[in-house]
């Protein structure tokens, strides 16, 4: 993939008093409404770097077409120390063949392919929750994204 064949677009998160909320994402067009995402998100429920999606709805979330194989992990705090980052980053890339795909003020959200397997993900991010006290969550591994009390798995990854 080129840098050249990337849009911007436009997953549907929540809808809020003021209207829905959005968040834009680097993806790489495949025609029909359907493009491969090349980031994971910092907001949006059920999606991961790789996923193969489709956006029908501007009302709706995106349609997962195909698994990349990815995780998407994400992490929220007002503020976060750049050398917490830098070492969260290092680990997840060293340890973990993951990426940090994106950050705004004290939020991250990054990739973990699943080949890294479930327990040396929780291995990595439980330390870093461990020496920061920020928790993190897989945002994409979850049945039901509009009940967070449901914990009822996709498994896609098994």
């Amino acid at each position: 993939m080129n840098d050249d064949a990337a849009v911007l677009i436009e997953v549907f998160v929540a809808m809020r008093e003021h209207g829905p909320v959005r968040e834009q994402l680097p993806a790489r067009s495949l025609g029909d409404n359907r493009y491969e995402l090349l980031a994971s998100p910092g907001l949006a429920l059920n999606l991961a770097r790789g996923d193969v999606v489709e956006l029908c709805d501007p009302h709706a979330p995106a349609t997962v077409l195909q698994r990349g194989g990815n995780f998407c992990i994400q992490v929220y705090a007002d503020a976060l120390a750049p050398q917490d980052v830098a070492a969260l980053e290092a680990q997840v890339a060293k340890q973990l063949h993951g990426s940090l795909d994106g950050r705004y003020q004290g939020n991250l959200a990054l990739t973990v392919p699943a080949s890294a397997g479930m327990d040396g993900i929780c291995q990595v991010f439980d330390a870093f929750t461990a020496s920061t006290g920020v928790q993190w969550y897989f945002a994409n591994i979850y049945r039901n994204i509009d009940d967070p009390g449901d914990e009822t798995l996709l498994d896609w990854w098994q």
